[in-house]
């Protein structure tokens, strides 16, 4: 039983080729960790859930039993029309760069299977172990593709890894920086307010209740008009009596009142 594998090579010139696999030799690449890893997320999910399920039912490949495990739904989908054709596109994408394998002298096909392992036990692989010439240089093809395919997997993955370890690593340095600028803020803004509180306490120090002239009341100079309503506010809060506990600072509160009406009309 064979496989046929139709490439595209060349889209404009619409030329093709096909390629015949044995069943065992297919069905050995398609079941690969090299191959697994390669397929679309979507039929990794399904295959390994499949594969899970197969292996469950304790499956083992001979070829006495290959009637049976060939209905399984792990076999099925392995010789489906979506592994098939995602078959079929990994080796058109990879012709190009490994045609060459095609047409070069090729070792014994024993010699071959001793080296990758083949999926069927040895008496299969005996039997079937009947490709030589271009079957042989067709298989050593598709075993070119898919370590080139896999190489590039592998490489692309663990350039991301890479990168995001670099993007984590310059996440957390800003998210350290952050922290830092936030505590130097913190103390800054805790200064600010000690620093207004030192003001406010100088202010009222250097307050002089002379009635005659407002402008002394509220502790400014005649030339201070631009800071009579923000001194005002200063003294109105510190002597209002609900502020100050005190019912003596009222009499105080109401000249700092009058100073500030007669400042402003």
């Amino acid at each position: 039983m064979y496989i046929r594998l139709p490439l595209s090579i060349d889209h404009q010139k619409k030329k093709a080729v096909s390629l015949r696999l044995p069943f065992s030799l297919y069905l050995h690449f398609v079941t690969s960790e090299e191959f697994e890893a390669i397929l679309p997320l979507d039929l990794q999910e399904k295959c390994r859930s499949l594969k899970r399920a197969f292996y469950a039912q304790n499956r083992f490949f001979s070829d006495e039993y290959r009637a049976e495990y060939e209905r399984s739904p792990y076999i099925r989908f392995l010789t489906g029309p979506e592994v098939h054709k995602f078959f079929s596109k990994l080796l058109s994408l990879n012709y190009q760069a490994q045609k060459h394998v095609l047409s070069v002298p090729v070792g014994s096909f024993e010699e071959y299977f001793s080296d990758i392992g083949l999926f069927w036990n040895e008496k299969y692989k005996i039997e079937e172990a009947d490709a030589i010439g271009q079957e042989l240089r067709s298989t050593l093809f598709c075993r070119a593709c898919i370590d080139a395919q896999y190489q590039r997997v592998t490489e692309k993955k663990n350039l991301q890894d890479k990168l995001d370890s670099f993007v984590k690593s310059e996440l957390a340095a800003k998210d350290q920086k952050i922290r830092q600028l936030n505590r130097k803020l913190a103390e800054a803004q805790s200064k600010c307010r000690d620093l207004e509180d030192d003001l406010a306490r100088e202010q009222v120090k250097n307050i002089v209740l002379v009635p005659s002239d407002p402008h002394y009341m509220l502790g400014l100079h005649p030339n201070q008009e631009d800071e009579v309503e923000k001194r005002a506010k200063i003294l109105l809060k510190i002597l209002h009596p609900d502020k100050s506990g005190s019912a003596e600072s009222g009499f105080l509160f109401d000249m700092v009142l009058k100073a500030r009406d007669m400042i402003l009309k």
